[in-house]
Parts: structure tokens; sequence; C-alpha cells
């Protein structure tokens, strides 16, 4: 009886300290000793199979090793049974390989207990028990529990080995996802400017050939198309890169502030001026100003930026000696500065100094195919800033080529920030979109299902000539072919949706011969 409630005592103690903590290397050692001052042991000894070797190896003395069958442990590896030696002294195969200092056991009598350590079937391992022998106690008592320990340890075992392999799976797709982004990038050849669209590597080879010159640049494009990082990416692979990369939003700041920004003030140019103060242009001397919004800009101040322009030079507010600065402008704007000039609301110099060269930046609709990178890139970015780990379904991947994104590629940063922030799973699916979003989705399906069912009955209704349903057959089937039977690659090579082309293989009897989980 009094065995008993020392098993459970020890049992309940080892649940706890394998409860507490996965590294299993840890935990034998706090089991070792649990058991040795529990029941007397003199020495506890657990071996794990290597898997490279096919050895096992002794926990903690990595330089002793037993082969199957070899000596007792060896047995019990070999058979998957446990093994008692009454006596240690007259068993002729015990090995002794741990180096037992026999002389302190000449007046003992020293059984050797032995059980294996099992995940299912599969033997991973050996416990073994040096028990000083007294015959208060049977060595099938502990024998038995022995064997609950060995599968406490080996749960424990398999637990901890499945999650470094779940670790190295995440370590090898964190690895890949890197490179993978790395080679995206290596295609623009500019750090943070990420796209593989044909337009983005035009604008790519153009700021590489404008960067070297002191040309001032002038960016259009929609609200949330990245133009500040454009402008950053001429600035950083210009020879100013080492100097300061300024910006100012001309439509964040009000008119009465927006100047003083720019150009500073002397002391007591105005109520409230104690100090003089440097404007964005001395600050940014010697390297670049990025004028965001410039469609934004007062009538009046525009024509102090065209004298920055044209002297190089720039006056402060109660000031009355100018004061040179060498600084390249990037503009940039989402308004029609023609159009403006046009109604007078633009100066028609300033504008043609500023457009020296132009850059068009597409809006992220007209060049889906950056969609994935961007996507890859966001998500890695706010995984390492959110401490998480999320991986992105292929069909949310899907509804982002399919979204039009009318906020650009700012709308598309926001939305993953938002959904890694608030996912709960591993997986990033369609149920983390934002309800707008779900929204338009769910809206364009409805548009695609009546046009879907438009085109059924009119093709239902004329009968195509016999030469034009083969042709059209023969161009899905080779479209197929080409893409390894992924219908979504199929239909972007047709210049169709993936539902037409679903459409047209039930019309024509094509089967998918490859399963693909992206048709």
């Amino acid at each position: 009886m009094m065995l008993e409630k020392i098993q459970l005592s020890a049992l309940y103690e080892i649940s706890k300290t394998l409860s507490s903590s996965i590294d299993y290397g840890r935990n034998i050692n706090y089991i070792t000793n649990i058991l040795k001052s529990f029941f007397g042991y003199e020495n506890v000894f657990i071996t794990i199979v290597e898997p490279e070797t096919q050895e096992l190896k002794n926990f903690g003395k990595q330089d002793i090793s037993y082969k199957k069958g070899e000596g007792i442990t060896g047995k019990v590896w070999k058979h998957g049974v446990p093994i008692v030696v009454p006596n240690i002294f007259e068993e002729k195969e015990f090995l002794n390989k741990l180096n037992r200092d026999l002389k302190k056991y000449k007046n003992k009598k020293v059984a050797f207990i032995a059980v294996p350590i099992k995940i299912g079937n599969r033997i991973i391992g050996v416990l073994g028990v040096d028990k000083p022998y007294t015959g208060k106690e049977t060595l099938n008592e502990h024998t038995k529990f022995l064997t609950m320990v060995s599968v406490l340890l080996g749960q424990s075992i398999e637990l901890s080995s499945k999650i470094k392999e779940e670790r190295k799976r995440l370590e090898e797709e964190k690895a890949y996802l890197k490179s993978q982004i790395k080679a995206l990038m290596s295609k623009t050849g500019i750090e943070g400017l990420v796209g593989k669209s044909k337009q983005i590597l035009e604008i790519v080879d153009m700021i590489k050939s404008v960067a070297p010159t002191p040309a001032t640049v002038l960016l259009t494009g929609e609200s949330g198309v990245g133009k500040e990082v454009f402008a950053k990416a001429i600035h950083y692979t210009s020879p100013r890169a080492d100097k300061p990369f300024i910006k100012i939003n001309c439509a964040a700041i009000p008119e009465d502030l927006l100047e003083s920004e720019l150009f500073g003030y002397e002391k007591g140019a105005f109520t409230g001026a104690h100090t003089s103060k440097k404007g964005k242009f001395e600050l940014a001397n010697g390297g670049t100003i990025f004028l965001d919004e410039i469609g934004d800009m007062p009538l009046l101040l525009q024509s102090k930026l065209l004298r920055v322009l044209q002297e190089k030079e720039v006056e402060r507010l109660g000031g009355s000696k100018p004061i040179k600065v060498d600084v390249r402008i990037i503009a940039a704007t989402n308004k029609d500065l023609e159009k403006m000039v046009y109604e007078g609301t633009f100066r028609e110099d300033l504008y043609y100094r500023l457009n020296v060269i132009s850059i068009h930046i597409p809006p992220l609709r007209e060049r889906r195919e950056d969609i994935p990178p961007l996507v890859y890139y966001f998500l890695e970015k706010f995984n390492k800033q959110y401490g998480k780990n999320l991986k992105i379904s292929e069909k949310l991947m899907d509804i982002f080529l399919r979204y039009d994104w009318p906020g650009n590629v700012r709308q598309l940063q926001n939305t993953i920030e938002r959904m890694v922030i608030l996912a709960k799973g591993d997986i990033l699916t369609e149920e983390n979109l934002p309800l707008d979003i779900k929204k338009q989705i769910s809206d364009i399906d409805k548009k695609e299902n009546i046009s879907l069912k438009t085109e059924s009955k009119i093709l239902d209704k004329i009968q195509l000539p016999k030469t034009v349903e083969e042709i059209e057959k023969e161009a899905i089937i080779k479209a197929l072919e080409e893409t390894g039977y992924v219908v979504k690659k199929a239909a972007q090579k047709l210049g169709m949706t993936p539902r037409q082309v679903r459409y047209r293989m039930e019309k024509y009897n094509i089967p998918l011969k490859k399963k693909s989980s992206r048709i």
C-alpha cells in the first residue's frame, strides 16, 4: 500500500513536469531525479534511438551507444518487452557500458530493470534503472510502474518531436517566403520596391536612368499607388542617397503654415516666432525634397516654388537675404495638372518646370500580377511586426487577384495588416476579409453569375458553325495543357474569367486531366 502511494505521488510529479515544458531534455533530467529520490534507484538510464545511425544513444552521454540486440538494453529495444535482471553480478550479458563502480555493490544484490519507450508500436528508446533489491517489494511492481513512466515519456518525446518538425517546416516556409520576396525584389533591384509587372519594371528602368541626374521628377497616379515609395527609390539610388530625404504633404498643412514649413522664418517674422527656424528646403540641402500632393499647393506658394527651381535659393519669412540650396525636387499628385493649368488653378510655368521627367504609376487593378508579391511582402512584414507566422490560403489569394483595390497598394497593405492583427488561426482565409471587401466580392460574383446565365441562354439559342466550336475547343485544351490544367492560369492566357472557361469545358466535355486545388 505504501509503494502504491509513492508511485501515485511520483506519477503526479512526473506528469506535472512533462506538462510544464516541451523540452524533453530538461524533462528527462527532472524525471531521473524524481525516480532516484522517490524509489532510491541507484542509477536511472534513458536511451533514445538515433535516427541517422540507428543506434541507442544514452541521454547525456552520447559516446555510449547500443546496437539492436546488444546487451540487456539492446534486447529490450529489439524485442519491445521489459527485461528484469534480478542480480547484475550473475548475468553474463550484462555489459556495464556505463562503467558503474561495481565494487560498491559488492555486498548488495542489485537488480536491473529495463522497459521499452514506445510511440504506438514503434520503439524509440529504453528506460533502465539499478534497484538495490531488499526483498520488501517485488521487482514486478517496479517494472509495472516504470512501464507507466515510459508511456508518459514516449508521449512527451513524440509531442516534442512533432513541435520540432513543425518549427522546422515553418522555418523552411519562412526561408522560402523570404527567398521568393528577395527574388521578386531582385527583379526591380531596389529595396522596398516590390513588383514584377511589365509596367513596374519599365518604371524601374526609368528610375535607374533618372536617379544619377539632378533632374526634377513628377510622379502621377491615383491615391495609394505608392508614389512616396517610388520617390524614395529615386533618392536612395542616386548620388544623394546619404543626404536627407524630406517629405512634405502640401494638402495636409494649412496655407498660412505651409510657407513657413517650406521656407522657414526669421526671429520676429510673426507673433510667436521667438527664434529663427530652417524650412524643409534648407533641411533637405544636398538631398531630396518630396512635395506630395503638389496639386493642392496655393498659387502664391507656387510662384515661390518656381523661384527655388529657377534660382536654386530660398528666402525665409521675415528675411531679406536669399539662401542658396542644392535640392532635388520630386513632386507627386493624383490630380490632372494639365487640366488645372487650363482652368488657371496651377501655374503653367511651374508645371513645365516640374514636368521635366514624368513617371505615371498605374493603379493596382491594371497590374494584377504585382498583387501576389505585394501580398507576400506585406504578410512577412506584419508577421514579423506582430509576432505571428500566418500563411495565406489560395482561395483568398484568388479573391485578392479579382478585387479592384480602389485604394490601391495602400488599401492592400492596410487590409493585410488588419487581417494579421485580428487573425485567430494559422491561415488567413476569405473569412478574415473586412466586411466591405466581402460585400463587394459578393456583388462581383452575382454579376458574373448573371452574365454567365445570359451567355448560356444566348449560346443555347445560337448554333455556332462547327468550325468555330472546334477552334474554341482546341484553344481551351491547348491553354489547359500549357498551364498544367490550372483553370485560373488557362483563363488568363485566353483572356477569360475562370468561370467562363469552366462553362466551356462543360459545354465541350473537356475533362480536367490533372487535379488542381486552384480551379
